[in-house]
Formats: structure tokens, C-alpha cells, sequence
């Protein structure tokens, strides 16, 4: 999905610096098409209740009323600095909720303050901080003036992106690196004025797709865990290929467990019984409900099928879970004072599962191949725990 939240601005990237041409007139003034794009992308975050979304809506389009305004005058050399500046700040920086004071004061800076730079002392301030002032010399400017500003755009392109590859970044990091690449292309086009509608377009599609990832992802995948939740699970059973085979598992005395330790302790064993399902081979995961989590195999081998669970079993049963000393500070001050004092020990626990399986019968709807899973668990439970039953 973060290909396809960047593909806009790929292909306008191609098309609008190369081969501007190639762009087909709109039928609607620069305004009404960046007003219009830029609402249908405000309203899809407010009424999916995505706030910090709505900060985004509120860069884009102060950028492009400031840009807009500012193409023939010589504050149009101070926007690229802010649109590194605010775009970086919104990226990396915590960003307060919109329902918050300080969310909608961020949010009215954003709207407003390239606005601000048309103001000639201030735009003059900021411009002096144009790459093409401290990278280049004033012939090489002359000769090359958009030399140096095509290098620094470039330069933060690549070091934005590097950064984002190595964090393994989700679509809307992504969306919001093509937001900013774009406007900052913007001055690099023929006809900027004309680009001005694409560019917004192209900005405002990119996020919008990284929007619907994001929502998706809240519909179907399990927050704590990170695996697919049961409405994703649901779907899958409905195309159950005519060889599989499905198994129910969950934690052994989760809720002894969970009293004994407390929640936080508890959402560490669903954290770490998700990562291994999740690294397992072979098998897909979903997380049912609580402490309960789903296997679909696409194969019915029982034998093949007894060997991945008990591997699943043992992999979770040897896994020395750390729980944290109750007595250890929660806050670091604290722990630096005693630190040498005394040395904290973190109580090693062991968790075990249970788990029931079975093969896909003719005609098996999805909630009766469930509940016969269901019914080999309770099996398992019954037989002691910490064990497979497959029939």
C-alpha cells in the first residue's frame, strides 16, 4: 500500500518535469481545483474522525494559497524553507490532537503562516535561506539557477526516503514524503501556475490512499498484536480452499495470569504469542478475541499439520517471558537513585497454550469448522493443557 500512496507522485514527478505537455487542461480555475481537492481530503479525515490528519489538510493548502499568491513576487523564494521545515516537523515531531487548544493553534499556523511570508520583511528573512544563496557562487547561479535547488531537494528526498525504508515506515510516513516531494517539484516545472492544480491533486490523492490504508488496517488488523482481527479471519473462512485445515488456540490460565500480574503483563504475553504465530511458516494467524488466536492452513496433511503445532506449542512454551519487579520505580529519576543500591531482578515466567485443530470437511461452513476447533481446544484444556488435539 505505500507504493501506491507514492505512485501519483512518481508518475506526476515524470509527466510534469519532463513532458509538461502532456498534462490535459481542467475545466475548473487553479482555485476551485485545489479548494475542491483539498476539502473532499479535510472531510474524509473529520468524518473518519483522523485527527492528525486534518494538519496535513491544513499544510497543504496554505502552501498552495501561499504559492498561488506569492509566483510572481520574490517571497516565493522563502516557501521552500518552510515546506521543509513544517513538513519534517509534522512527520517526526508529536503532533497534539486537533481536538485540543494546542491542536488547533498548530492547525491555524499551518493554514496561516505561509500566508505570512508574503509579508516582505519576513519573506526576505527566509529566503536568505535559499540553498541556491550558500551553495552555489553568484556566477554558477546565474548560469544554473535551479542547479542547487534541484540538489537540495534531492539531497532530503533521498535522506527522508533512506530513513523511511530502514524504519520499514507504514503508507501514511510514505504519503506525506510524496506531499511534501511534490510541492517542493513544484518550482522546478515550466509552467508552475498551471502545475499548481496537478501538484494539489496529486498531494491530496496520495494521502487520501494512505488514509484508507490506515483505516483499513484499524478495521482488520489487531492493534496489540498486529496480527488480523476476526472480521478479517471471517472473510478468509468463506474461501476455505477445499484441502485446509483450521485450530483454535489460546493461553493456558490467562486469567490466574492476568490477575496475579496485572494487564500490562497480560498485553505482553498477547504481544509476544503474536509475534511468534506471526513468524511461524506455513500458517496464516489472526487473533479471534482475547487470549484466543486462529491458525488457517492451506493444506489438510494431519501428519505435516501435528508436527507445525506442536512447533507453535514449543516455540511459545520455551520462551522465557521477563516480568518486571514490582518494586522497581517506574520513573528514571528514581531508578538512578537506587540504581547500585540494590540490583533489581526481573521474574522469569514461563506461558503455555493449548490448541485444537482440524481438517476441513465437505460442506464445512465457516462457524461449523470453528466450532469443531473450538471443541478440540476445550479438549486439549480438559487433558491437562499445554497440548495439541487434532481430530
Amino acid at each position: 500500500m505505500a507504493l501506491l500512496a507514492v505512485l501519483p507522485a512518481l508518475v506526476w514527478l515524470f509527466v510534469g518535469c519532463l513532458f509538461p505537455h502532456w498534462l490535459p487542461a481542467l475545466p475548473f480555475s487553479t482555485a476551485q481545483v485545489v479548494s475542491g481537492a483539498i476539502g473532499v481530503f479535510l472531510l474524509l479525515t473529520l468524518f473518519f474522525r483522523q485527527w492528525r490528519w486534518t494538519h496535513w489538510a491544513a499544510w497543504l493548502a496554505g502552501n498552495a494559497g501561499a504559492f498561488y499568491l506569492a509566483e510572481h513576487s520574490d517571497a516565493v523564494n522563502a516557501l521552500p524553507i518552510w515546506w521543509v521545515l513544517s513538513s519534517l516537523l509534522l512527520s517526526f515531531a508529536p503532533i497534539p490532537s486537533l481536538r485540543t487548544w494546542a491542536g488547533k493553534g498548530l492547525f491555524i499556523l499551518l493554514l496561516g503562516l505561509p500566508l505570512g511570508l508574503l509579508w516582505p520583511p519576513l519573506g526576505a528573512a527566509i529566503a536568505a535561506l535559499n540553498p541556491s544563496h550558500w551553495l552555489m557562487t553568484a556566477a554558477l547561479r546565474d548560469d544554473y539557477p535551479q542547479l542547487a535547488y534541484g540538489l537540495f531537494v534531492l539531497a532530503i528526498a533521498a535522506i527522508w526516503a533512506t530513513f523511511l525504508m530502514y524504519q520499514v515506515s507504514a503508507a501514511y510516513r510514505w504519503a506525506q514524503w510524496a506531499a511534501w516531494l511534490v510541492m517542493m517539484a513544484l518550482l522546478l516545472t515550466g509552467s508552475a501556475s498551471d502545475a499548481l492544480s496537478w501538484t494539489v491533486i496529486v498531494a491530496a490523492t496520495g494521502l487520501i490512499v494512505a488514509l484508507a490504508d490506515q483505516l483499513l488496517r484499524l478495521a482488520y488488523i489487531d492493534e496489540l498484536t498486529g496480527l488480523p482481527q476476526r472480521r478479517a479471519l471471517m472473510s478468509q473462512l468463506q474461501h476455505l480452499k477445499r484441502r485446509s485445515a483450521v485450530c483454535m488456540l489460546d493461553v493456558d490460565h490467562f486469567k490466574k495470569f492476568n490477575d496475579k500480574y496485572g494487564h500490562d503483563v497480560g498485553d505482553q504475553v498477547l504481544r509476544l504469542l503474536g509475534r511468534i504465530l506471526a513468524e511461524q511458516k506455513g500458517l496464516k494467524a489472526y487473533r479471534y478475541g482475547g487470549e484466543e488466536f486462529t491458525l488457517v492452513f492451506a493444506h489438510n496433511d494431519q501428519a505435516r499439520l501435528k508436527t507445525q503445532l506442536e512447533e507453535v506449542r514449543k516455540a511459545v512454551a520455551s520462551y522465557p517471558l521477563s516480568i518486571r519487579d514490582a518494586s522497581r520505580p517506574k520513573r528514571g529519576n528514581e531508578g538512578k537513585q537506587q540504581r547500585g543500591q540494590r540490583k533489581v531482578q526481573n521474574k522469569h515466567v514461563k506461558v503455555t497454550i493449548s490448541l485444537g485443530a482440524t481438517v476441513r470437511a465437505k460442506n464445512d461452513t465457516a462457524e461449523a469448522i470453528l466450532k469443531r476447533a473450538d471443541e478440540n481446544l476445550y479438549s486439549a484444556k480438559k487433558a491437562g493443557r499445554n497440548r495439541v488435539v487434532l481430530r
